[in-house]
């Protein structure tokens, strides 16, 4: 098991503009038979997606080198035109062994995110990650490194500075909602109850914003984020009536292909001013809505800016964090040898058990019936400790060598 094996293909908010990022998004409820069916097109060995609102991350397990040829159909499964595959294929990222392990990392703890040092990055690569599992789609590879990726996340979030300074884009979304000053009584529209959403609505929560209603595909996940607060909510089919209502604010995030805002939605809505933050990817806000004089929209793209300010002030930290990566990646080495070791002396306590049942069974078979009970009871004893030690000693052993051709200078 080796670096060498995992391969990650990356559009980020540092490679690709966000309408490009969101060309790639696959709602949770499609992930299970799409990525199963992506794994079967490009013959990988494990295969975990990650998506947030600034970028989407195929992350591969594979012997075979991962090629040009298997990027074009990794990309051809979302039925690009000509013109779409070619950006795609210009702008990804490409990574491969010890160079994707040390991506995976710093993703996982904020550190390449739009907003250096947001915890938000940790809670999604391991959803991610977890779903590939339970969808039996990744193997081995995948969960040892997981796991490392979890550890030294947490690791960089409480032992640096990078952590006490992190700020998520929904709380940069979130701040500029408050710049409007509107009060807690104004009756504010929420479109989408997934996690993004979530977590603006606790910010809502505790500003203690009383007159929410909050709309999605499935009511039943509106309600669950809405009834809990005293809030109202329905389904998306009930969003002409919201607009008309006149709300102050709207909150959207779906994972809509389309904009759920377009030009039809803006006349609906009343005149006067209105504030909209869209987290959505792709965007949830077309330019006919975005066009009417008295809506201020945010999205994705007034966040940026705001985001690359702070970002200057946690660069100082970068330097802490890297030390904790890179005694990551030689701990994630150490483990996946140690794992080699496990899979290649798997079948020895099947062996060894073959070898008792045929000692005591056919071997001494006659000796043994001569025993009284308590002494051949004696000879299980002995010879049940004496597997129990061929099994554990080689194992120790092993991990015992491995570890010393890593302390090798």
């Amino acid at each position: 098991m080796q670096h060498d094996h995992l391969h990650i293909v990356s559009l980020n908010h540092r490679n690709a503009p966000v309408e490009r990022i969101g060309r790639l998004h696959v709602p949770e409820d499609r992930q299970q038979d799409f990525l199963s069916q992506l794994k079967s097109r490009l013959g990988v060995q494990g295969i975990a997606y990650l998506t947030t609102c600034n970028r989407v991350e195929f992350i591969m397990v594979d012997e075979a080198y991962f090629c040009m040829g298997r990027l074009q159909q990794l990309f051809q499964a979302f039925e690009p035109d000509a013109a779409e595959l070619r950006s795609l294929m210009g702008t990804a990222m490409v990574l491969h062994g010890e160079e994707a392990a040390r991506h995976l990392l710093r993703v996982s703890a904020g550190l390449e995110s739009m907003v250096i040092g947001e915890r938000e990055i940790l809670s999604q690569m391991r959803s991610a990650l977890e779903r590939s599992r339970q969808w039996q789609l990744a193997g081995d590879q995948l969960r040892i490194t997981e796991r490392m990726a979890i550890e030294t996340a947490k690791r960089v979030f409480t032992e640096t500075d990078i952590a006490r300074r992190s700020v998520s884009v929904n709380a940069l979304g979130w701040k500029s909602f408050q710049e409007f000053n509107l009060p807690p009584d104004a009756p504010m529209l929420m479109i989408g109850a997934g996690q993004t959403n979530a977590n603006i609505a606790r910010f809502m929560e505790k500003r203690g914003h009383s007159a929410v209603h909050i709309l999605n595909r499935t009511p039943a996940k509106a309600q669950l984020l809405a009834e809990k607060r005293g809030w109202t909510w329905g389904g998306l089919d009930a969003l002409p009536a919201a607009l008309q209502a006149g709300p102050a604010a709207i909150f959207v995030c779906t994972g809509s292909d389309v904009p759920v805002l377009g030009a039809t939605e803006a006349d609906m809505l009343p005149g006067g001013a209105c504030f909209v933050l869209d987290l959505s990817v792709p965007s949830g806000v077309a330019d006919a809505f975005r066009n009417r004089p008295d809506i201020t929209v945010v999205g994705m793209a007034e966040l940026k800016p705001l985001a690359d300010q702070n970002a200057a002030g946690r660069r100082s930290a970068m330097g802490a964090c890297q030390n904790i990566i890179e005694a990551a990646m030689a701990e994630l080495t150490s483990r996946l040898q140690q794992r080699d070791v496990e899979l290649a002396l798997r079948e020895l306590p099947e062996l060894l058990a073959a070898v008792r049942n045929t000692a005591l069974g056919e071997v001494f078979a006659d000796e043994l019936a001569g025993l009284d009970g308590d002494t051949r009871n004696l000879v299980d004893r002995i010879v049940a400790y004496l597997e129990k030690k061929y099994v554990s000693v080689p194992m120790k052993m092993a991990r015992e060598a491995v570890m010393e051709h890593r302390e090798k200078p």
